[in-house]
């Protein structure tokens, strides 16, 4: 919301098609065939009137968002990272963001809205807590953070093998909760005349779907039990997946090394996983890599450079991907990350450490480099320093 904008001014600029699915999103209550006029008095009358109601029909990451800005005070900025997926708050321009920085959006609250939620926000946050509500989203999220695009029934399966794991609530009660909840709001669609529902992070569903074509040998979904969709459906936007695997905990380990910790850390993690799924497009290869590349100042030696290789690789090859069915690459031994060496990269390693291009012997152009590289004598030392 620009300063100066009321919340009527806001739902003004929209067209009455959005303005219908920001009424079916939030669940207010609109004559049939409203006017756009009278839709956006009673949109504006309901956020004004029913905080409570309407907040808690928002996802979990949401509302901790708009809670970390109520905390800092109106019209106080946060700097954030941006997201695979934006808040509804920011995309019906309920929050005022600021883009124009590549590296970081900042986004605000407005006297106005803050006026309306900040005796609610908190409230409506341990109520989410205490129902069991933000775990079934948790777990709901996780399981499309898993495989990627599910079939609406499968989801459903997975939904209800969640809820034998708990029953904290009555199966109807659990069955009205789920139906009511943003994530089937927001994460449905259908192809080909049937029923799907993908995670947020993925911007074209539909193609994962086209893709998994090419691996029909995957004839079922690889089996996850509720609390491994908890683990990856927690944190959101920001999933992260198997850091208690040996391959996550070297990773964790490595990232601490590199200086990563706190939000960064779970960024770069998170990033690891979702590039990993698109490894194969021209940037992935790149991307994947982008947590040890954008350190190789601070490494000091080949070899230490080549293990945080392997440790990103090693990680992201045991990852579900959505093209899989939840499958990793190393088991399903296909859609593999496979280290090449950048020869631009390998280059500024060795005019930053010269010494380590004393008394290497010649080699064959296509063997292991004597340095210990792990790469190839003609990209390495046959190349740069011989």
């Amino acid at each position: 919301m620009k300063e100066g904008r009321t919340i009527l001014e806001v739902l003004e600029s929209f067209l009455k098609v959005e303005l219908e699915d920001i009424r079916r999103y939030f669940g207010a209550e609109v004559p049939v065939r409203s006017r756009k006029k009278e839709l956006v008095d009673r949109l504006a009358g309901y956020i004004v009137a029913k905080p409570a109601e309407w907040l808690g029909k928002m996802l979990e990451r949401d509302l901790r968002l708009l809670a970390r800005l109520v905390d800092a005070g109106p019209e106080v900025p946060l700097y954030l990272d941006y997201p695979d997926y934006p808040s509804v708050l920011e995309t019906i321009r309920l929050l005022d963001s600021d883009t124009s920085d590549s590296s970081c959006r900042s986004v605000w609250i407005s006297r106005d809205l803050y006026g309306i939620v900040a005796p609610h926000i908190h409230v409506v946050i341990s109520k989410g807590e205490a129902d069991g509500s933000f775990e079934m989203e948790r777990a709901a999220l996780g399981y499309l953070a898993l495989y990627g695009v599910l079939r609406i029934e499968d989801f459903f399966d997975h939904m209800l093998d969640y809820w034998d794991s708990t029953q904290r609530q009555s199966l109807p009660e659990f069955s009205a909760m789920l139906y009511d909840s943003p994530v089937l709001k927001l994460c449905r669609f259908d192809h080909a005349g049937e029923h799907f529902i993908g995670s947020p992070n993925i911007y074209d569903p539909e193609a994962v779907l086209a893709g998994r074509k090419e691996f029909d040998f995957v004839k079922d979904m690889k089996a996850f039990t509720p609390m491994q969709a908890i683990e990856a459906g927690s944190g959101a936007p920001f999933f992260v997946f198997g850091l208690g695997t040996p391959e996550g905990k070297k990773l964790v380990q490595m990232l601490g090394n590199l200086g990563y910790s706190g939000d960064d850390l779970v960024r770069e993690e998170h990033d690891i996983w979702m590039n990993a799924q698109m490894y194969g497009n021209d940037n992935a290869a790149e991307e994947i890599f982008a947590c040890v590349t954008s350190k190789q100042d601070e490494i000091l030696s080949f070899e230490d450079y080549n293990a945080c290789m392997e440790i990103v690789a090693s990680y992201a090859n045991s990852l579900p991907k959505w093209l899989l069915s939840g499958y990793s690459a190393d088991e399903a031994k296909c859609l593999k990350v496979i280290l090449q060496p950048d020869e631009d990269q390998l280059g500024a390693m060795v005019r930053r450490n010269p010494l380590l291009g004393l008394f290497v012997p010649p080699a064959a152009a296509d063997s292991p480099c004597p340095c210990g590289s792990g790469f190839s004598y003609k990209l390495c030392h046959g190349r740069l320093l011989n």
